[in-house]
């Protein structure tokens, strides 16, 4: 992959040919995506444009027979390195991450009109399947199966789209500026004024309305990635083992949600109280 993105690099049509090529075929359009985040992040948004507008024409195809995912992922790759482009700001870029997840909440019943209902369907089986016995829990979670598969659905998305844009931040890295995306992205914390409010949210979310409730997952999203960074931070400022990551990627990969519930926990202490900045100075590199 690193040799098409330098190949991407060396002119404006190449750079379109190797992400429209990849956003042609479905398994290798989160590469497209990443191709156009290091165009952007590299040349910013004017220069960009037309590599990008043409690079977007087989995800149009893609949509027009069905399949919206290669499109939005084009789509929401590239705002969010614009967003980071103009910010230099990875944490505001993360949390924008969730608005983007927002829109694909609204937008997936319209973009996905045959998909979707299945899979609510299916769930809202299981759940009836498994709670025969506990009718009045059934009744209960019922109504919040449909927006919660929904939200699932856009917060993979905005899963997607950071993704895509850490992976062109990492080509930009690695060609241009050796080592910078490593300290960014070990430096990402999320601000209690946005990780308050939305523990808040969580907390209450019983008492939302289904259609509120459905977007918990959507704000997950930048408290993982935050977690993760907070992770990747700690073991370079200890000087431990790189070993201790992947246990870390090892245990999200096995364990799941319980990993994922600790790297959010982690994240909404971290922004309270920065571990990192408490560690001791002659620890830090």
């Amino acid at each position: 992959m690193k040799k098409l993105a330098q190949w991407a690099m060396s002119g404006r049509w190449q750079a379109a040919v190797a992400a429209g090529g990849c956003l042609a075929f479905p398994l290798l359009f989160w590469i497209g995506a990443a191709l156009l985040a290091l165009v952007i992040l590299r040349y910013g948004w004017q220069q960009a444009g037309q590599v990008v507008l043409w690079a977007l024409l087989p995800g149009i195809a893609w949509l027009a027979m069905g399949d919206p995912t290669p499109l939005l992922t084009a789509l929401g790759t590239s705002a969010l390195a614009v967003m980071l482009r103009t910010s230099i700001r990875l944490d505001w870029t993360v949390m924008a991450s969730a608005v983007l997840g927002i829109v694909a909440y609204f937008l997936l019943p319209s973009v996905l009109p045959d998909v979707l209902p299945q899979v609510v369907a299916s769930s809202e089986q299981a759940i009836a399947e498994a709670l025969k016995e506990q009718p009045e829990m059934a009744a209960q979670i019922q109504p919040l199966v449909g927006p919660m598969m929904n939200g699932v659905l856009a917060a993979l998305h905005s899963l997607v789209f950071m993704l895509c844009l850490l992976l062109g931040r990492y080509w930009q890295s690695t060609f241009y500026n050796p080592g910078g995306f490593g300290t960014e992205f070990k430096q990402l914390r999320l601000p209690l004024a946005f990780t308050l409010p939305v523990i808040l949210v969580m907390f209450s979310a019983s008492q939302l309305d289904p259609e509120l409730a459905g977007l918990m997952p959507v704000f997950t999203i930048p408290l993982m990635l935050a977690g993760l960074a907070l992770f990747h931070g700690l073991v370079t400022q200890t000087k431990a083992s790189p070993a201790w990551m992947t246990v870390v990627y090892i245990g999200l990969f096995v364990l799941g949600p319980y990993m994922y519930t600790l790297l959010i926990f982690v994240a909404c202490l971290d922004s309270a109280w920065n571990f990192r900045a408490r560690l001791p100075k002659d620890t830090a590199d």
